[in-house]
């Protein structure tokens, strides 16, 4: 998401190995010409923040990053609204989206992962793997 990835706190290369050896679950955001990696507790912040930031234009595909299926994301947004989305992820994410859309809640600070650091990182650790 080079092109609007500033406005965007971002992980380090060292928050991002600590990330990826963790259980944490995470997931590509696609908006149709950018992709980052976030986790997935974040999806509620990032789709209303990314929105709120970028004009309320950003329509995004987010899929699982360990079985990323490119044909079934595991959820798509119309703005800040869900337009599909799979059953467990909506009863994940759905309290919390809401409760931002509506101003009962404030964005929490988040970061994303750019997918250049994390190809980076990843050579990384598989060197260290090889060791």
């Amino acid at each position: 998401m080079s092109e609007n990835q500033g406005i965007l706190n971002q992980y380090n290369k060292e928050e991002i190995k600590q990330l990826l050896q963790s259980n944490e679950r995470l997931v590509y955001i696609d908006n149709g010409s950018e992709e980052f990696v976030a986790r997935y507790e974040d999806l509620p912040d990032i789709i209303v923040d990314v929105n709120e930031k970028l004009g309320h234009t950003e329509n995004l595909k987010v899929y699982d990053f360990e079985n990323p299926d490119m044909e079934k994301p595991i959820l798509t947004t119309i703005g800040y609204f869900l337009d599909k989305c799979d059953p467990d992820v909506n009863k994940d994410i759905f309290e919390r989206l809401v409760a931002l859309q509506t101003d009962k809640e404030h964005v929490k600070d988040y970061k994303v992962i750019d997918e250049d650091m994390l190809d980076d990182v990843m050579n990384e650790l598989d060197e260290e793997m090889e060791r």
